[in-house]
């Protein structure tokens, strides 16, 4: 009787604190949206550069900072595969998955799959250049691949977040939201840079720009909306692009920048930024109109997400 008076309660705090070490933020998460944040910035800042002063270098600053995202995200990932698989934590290894005779989360892989496919990208972009000159395209080989990889760390963090987002509950689960809809974000973005080619000024006269953008995007803000059952969800993830971009807009010509390879058509002194972004948020806002999400279409929403 004593025995199983005192184990009890034992056994109760070490389940209690087993479920508050489950249900806190994964710091890999974290990583995955620094990674994404990094290579967000280093893209944009990298079209602006090929803009203004040309294709120079590979070490440029812009080409840098995209692969320090990938290097934190591969990194990252891997510690924490490596620590899963060879560490002593059989609970971890067991809700583990099992790639290569490696085991860790199923996000983590996606990250390091994202990372060393952008490191890939990387020489084979330079290769691309030295073998066909300079391109004035963003839709090429090695940017299929670059591209590639970015999705692949913005989705590794997306399913750490949501794993450890169906195991939480109140504060925590607060912080996992915010923390997916910023991910989204930038994912939207990504997504967003990729379309510039078929978006330009030129373009918005006809449907055409307006189907390319419409492929994927909707998708992800209805899903992570869904997902987080937050009624401003897709205003958030859309006004985090909106932000990044009109940031980017007015930060880059504060910088003097000359070309250094011709032709040259008009005399450029400054970063040149990429176009004003397209109205998402509009958009999103419109969505959450007065009677069109109520909290008995969210409570449906999350019933249907738990099943």
């Amino acid at each position: 009787m004593n025995t199983t008076a005192v184990g009890t309660p034992t056994r109760i705090r070490v389940a209690e604190r087993s479920f508050a070490k489950a249900t806190t933020v994964p710091w890999l998460s974290w990583a995955g949206l620094v990674a994404s944040a990094a290579i967000a910035s280093g893209v944009y800042w990298d079209i602006s550069w090929h803009e203004t002063i040309g294709r120079d270098s590979f070490w440029t600053p812009a080409h840098l900072l995209i692969q320090f995202g990938a290097i934190v995200a591969g990194l990252a990932s891997s510690w924490v595969i490596f620590k899963t698989t060879f560490g002593g934590d059989a609970a971890g290894r067991q809700s583990s998955v099992s790639v290569l005779g490696f085991r860790g989360p199923l996000g983590a892989f996606i990250l390091a799959w994202g990372g060393a496919a952008m490191l890939t990208s990387a020489p084979f972009d330079n290769w691309w250049h030295d073998a066909y000159g300079l391109d004035v395209k963003i839709v090429s080989p090695p940017h299929m691949l670059l591209a590639l990889g970015i999705f692949g760390i913005n989705w590794g963090a997306v399913f750490l977040t949501v794993a450890k987002l169906n195991r939480s509950q109140g504060v925590e689960r607060k912080r996992l939201e915010y923390l997916l809809l910023a991910i989204g974000g930038f994912i939207i973005v990504q997504m967003m840079t990729l379309k510039l080619e078929f978006a330009g000024r030129t373009w918005l006269h006809s449907a055409f720009p307006y189907v390319v953008i419409s492929l994927g995007v909707l998708f992800v803000l209805e899903a992570l909306a869904r997902v987080t059952g937050h009624r401003w969800a897709r205003t958030m993830i859309t006004g985090i692009y909106t932000g990044f971009c009109l940031l980017m807009l007015w930060i880059l010509p504060l910088f003097p920048a000359q070309p250094k390879l011709g032709p040259v058509y008009q005399k450029i002194t400054h970063m040149v930024p990429l176009p004003f972004p397209i109205l998402l948020v509009v958009a999103a806002l419109l969505w959450i109109w007065p009677g069109r999400h109520s909290e008995t279409r969210h409570a449906g929403n999350r019933r249907f997400w738990a099943a």
